[in-house]
């Protein structure tokens, strides 16, 4: 892919204490890792290691208690998605259904819904035409398989879903995007092309966080690995050095060797 570039997003120091079953638990536990313009940095650990957490902290679904997110070389407030979407951070999330994707709506509205104000005559009504232009373009950029813009998103598989979300990201030309688990639920044949969709993000100049619980996955598609454990990253790794066992190694380290 290239060297990557300048630093595009820094977490540091990420720290979030409290969850349902104990207000006193780490949930994140002094975060740090970055990502540079056209890398693809890949996140891996085991269930609860806090790396859906950090990526919601990061995009401002959830509050942290204390550190900083820094992008572009300044560091930022992010209080919401709205903040994080407006410094070009963007999230797709683990759960597609329940979290990105509105089910009773045609595949058209789902691309488009985040970019209608930039698509809008005098900020009041939809251009239609334009519209219609990025719905096509994106279908096209990302090879979605519909019957039409007015099918319904809940009619499509898996990988044609997970790719609707992918456009409507990509429509609004984000810095920094953030996929949690990004081929969960889709065909072998989806998932390459999900890959490749990721590498072509990369050569384009985003920074890509790939968060996976499939180790070949990571391995796959990372120019860079961080781990977590516990709250913690516990490890970073250059893809070069990096294999299934290394990384297994790295995820299963008890708390006192982390």
């Amino acid at each position: 892919l290239g060297a990557p570039g300048a630093v595009a997003l820094a977490v540091e120091g990420l720290t979030r204490n409290g969850n349902a079953q104990d207000p006193h638990a780490a949930v994140l536990d002094d975060v740090s890792l970055s990502v540079r313009r056209g890398e693809i940095l890949g996140v891996a650990g085991l269930v609860g290691a806090g790396r859906t957490e950090m990526a919601r902290a990061v995009f401002g679904a959830d509050p942290f208690d204390s550190g900083r997110i820094v992008v572009g070389g300044e560091t930022v407030h992010i209080r919401s998605p709205r903040d994080a979407s407006r410094f070009g951070i963007g999230l797709v999330p683990e759960d597609r259904k329940q979290q990105a994707l509105f089910l009773s709506l045609a595949v058209g509205m789902n691309i488009s819904m985040a970019s209608l104000g930039k698509i809008g005559k005098m900020g009041l009504f939809v251009d239609e035409r334009a519209e219609r232009n990025l719905i096509e373009e994106f279908r096209r950029a990302l090879n979605i398989r519909m019957a039409g813009p007015d099918q319904l998103v809940s009619n499509l598989s898996g990988g044609n879903q997970q790719k609707v979300v992918l456009a409507r990201w990509l429509a609004l030309r984000p810095k920094i995007l953030i996929v949690d688990e990004p081929t969960r639920g889709i065909d072998v044949g989806a998932k390459v092309e999900v890959h490749n969709l990721l590498f072509e993000m990369a050569r384009n100049g985003i920074a890509v966080v790939a968060i996976s619980s499939e180790l070949p996955e990571v391995l796959a598609i990372s120019d860079r690995i961080v781990v977590m454990r516990e709250g913690r990253v516990t490890g970073e790794i250059m893809r070069s050095d990096a294999n299934e066992e290394t990384l297994m190694a790295m995820m299963t380290l008890t708390s006192k060797a982390a």
